[in-house]
Parts: structure tokens; C-alpha cells; sequence
């Protein structure tokens, strides 16, 4: 059993085995921005408040198991083995301490709590009645304001669904743009359908380009950096000649919503070719918008 599963078996134990889904979301916030170093999930502001996607998978994992019950309302636990959920004593200490601090709140009190000391979760909450004008100050700077027109590219290796979303957010993005030819993924959350939607939860338009991707089996043997050059020389006279309505469908995205962002895999933009296609609509159409990597 991966550790943060038992985190939330723990966090679910010492609250005398059953929380409302919202304050089990906040506690749970609280208890991972308490250790800045050692998180044990990462949070998105959802609609209400902070939300943790990969949470949310483990917790089904727990019920697939047998371990947790759930209701409309509640996640219940239905047995936990002391010695097989151990974790560890700063851990254990960092839930009692909540347990003394937010014992008996409502879902309401931990809302307000958490909005007020990390206010950028409250961008998409539906709870308008709890955010204050200090919180809303807040949470709109915690976002970009930039009104310029930048055309973003970004790779999800090595970044969790929450960390990536994050980033679109705060640059204020409008359009993902998915240029993978095949838009699978063994990463959580990062296959089409999956990714399609939580971003559209999360007010970012999500569009699949699949005529600017590149063939997987074009993607074998690819062992330097060298390797690459030649893949993206040949994709920029074939793909790119053969696709300028592709192309000049991502131009007209970008102008209308002044904030795109091109997505595949690769964390390294030199090792991707959404930055080839970032390049050609650049020099086809220069200096009118910027380029930012993320």
C-alpha cells in the first residue's frame, strides 16, 4: 500500500472513523501544507476550495479494497489494522494535533479557515458567502493579470495532475491544446478523456490536435539528444508542411484566447515537438505574441 494511502487511513481513524467529504478535503490540506517538504498530496481550487484528484483516486482504491465505505456525505472507515496502516510518529503527531485544533468544526468553519489562510484555493469555490474581499485581493494575486498574448508550452513528465493544473491556473491560461498524436497515458491523469475534463472543471477549454503528434513507433530508439534533432528535422518537413491548417488552427486559438498552452509529455522542451510547432506559428507570425516554456 503506497504511504499516503495510510496518511488518509490515519486521518480518517483519529477522527473517530468517518468525516464529511469537505472537511476531510480541508484537514487534509492542512495537514500537507503543515510539512512544506514532506507533501503528501497536492491540492487544485475546485468547487469547493482546495481538491486533490489523486486523493480522490486513492480513496477509491481504499473502497475497491474494502477498507473505506462511502456515502453521499461521508467516507467512512470500515476497519483499520493499527500495525499494517502504521505511520509514522511526526506524521501520527501533525493528525492528533489537528484532531485537537479542528475537532468538532463544521465543513462551513473549516472552509472559511482554509480560505482565509490560502486563499488561492478559493478561486472556483461555489461558497461566494464565505470569501471576503481580503480573500478574493488575495486569491486574484495569487493569478496572472498579464494581458499580453503568450503562447506557453508545457509537459507533464515529472509533474503530478494537481502541480500541472496549478500552473495553467495561475498563468491564467485559457486553451490547452493537446498535440500528442495518441492522447494515452500511464500517468494519472494525463489520458485525454481524463485530462479533458478536469481541466473544463477548472475553466480551461481543452482542445486534441492529433495531426500536429508524432507516431510512437517514430519515437524508438531515441538515445541523444542528436536522436531527437533528427526526428523533429524530419517531422518539420513532413508533419508541419503537410498540416498549415493544423498550424493556422492553433494561430486563430491563440488570437482569440490570447493565452494558450501546446501540451505533450516531455518536461524538456529541446526533447518535444509541441516546441517546433510553437516555432513555426513564431515564424510565421512574428512578434505578435510572446513564447513561455513552463
Amino acid at each position: 500500500m503506497f504511504y499516503r494511502k495510510k496518511i488518509l487511513l490515519n486521518l480518517l481513524n483519529t477522527f473517530n472513523g468517518k468525516l464529511d467529504k469537505i472537511s476531510f478535503t480541508k484537514l487534509l490540506l492542512l495537514l500537507c501544507t503543515s510539512d512544506e517538504k514532506n507533501q503528501k498530496y497536492e491540492f487544485v481550487p475546485y468547487q469547493y476550495g482546495a481538491f486533490s484528484f489523486t486523493a480522490y483516486s486513492d480513496i477509491n482504491g481504499l473502497k475497491k479494497e474494502n477498507i473505506v465505505y462511502e456515502d453521499d456525505q461521508y467516507f467512512i472507515l470500515r476497519h483499520f489494522d493499527e500495525q499494517s496502516y502504521k505511520i509514522t510518529e511526526n506524521d501520527s503527531n501533525q493528525i492528533n494535533d489537528l484532531y485537537r485544533q479542528f475537532n468538532g468544526k463544521t465543513a462551513d468553519d473549516l472552509m472559511r479557515i482554509t480560505y482565509s489562510k490560502y486563499p488561492y484555493y478559493a478561486k472556483n469555490s461555489r461558497r461566494k458567502d464565505l470569501i471576503t474581499t481580503e480573500i478574493d485581493n488575495a486569491m486574484k494575486a495569487a493569478i496572472s493579470n498579464d494581458k499580453n498574448t503568450v503562447l506557453f508550452d508545457i509537459g507533464y513528465e515529472g509533474k503530478s495532475l494537481e502541480a500541472y493544473l496549478n500552473l495553467l491556473i495561475k498563468n491564467n491560461i485559457k486553451t490547452l491544446v493537446d498535440v500528442r498524436k495518441n492522447p494515452i497515458s500511464m500517468k494519472y491523469g494525463f489520458s485525454k478523456g481524463f485530462l479533458s475534463k478536469r481541466a473544463k472543471d477548472l475553466g480551461i477549454d481543452y482542445i486534441h490536435i492529433p495531426e500536429l503528434g508524432i507516431e510512437s513507433d517514430k519515437r524508438q530508439s531515441l538515445n541523444s539528444l542528436e536522436d531527437y534533432q533528427n526526428l523533429f528535422a524530419q517531422y518539420e518537413n513532413t508533419t508541419l508542411k503537410q498540416n498549415i491548417e493544423s498550424i493556422e488552427k492553433v494561430y486563430n486559438i491563440l488570437m482569440q484566447d490570447r493565452r494558450i498552452a501546446l501540451t505533450c509529455f516531455e518536461a524538456d522542451k529541446n526533447y518535444c515537438h509541441r516546441y517546433r510547432i510553437a516555432t513555426r506559428i513564431n515564424n510565421l507570425y512574428p512578434n505578435e505574441f510572446k513564447m513561455e516554456h513552463l
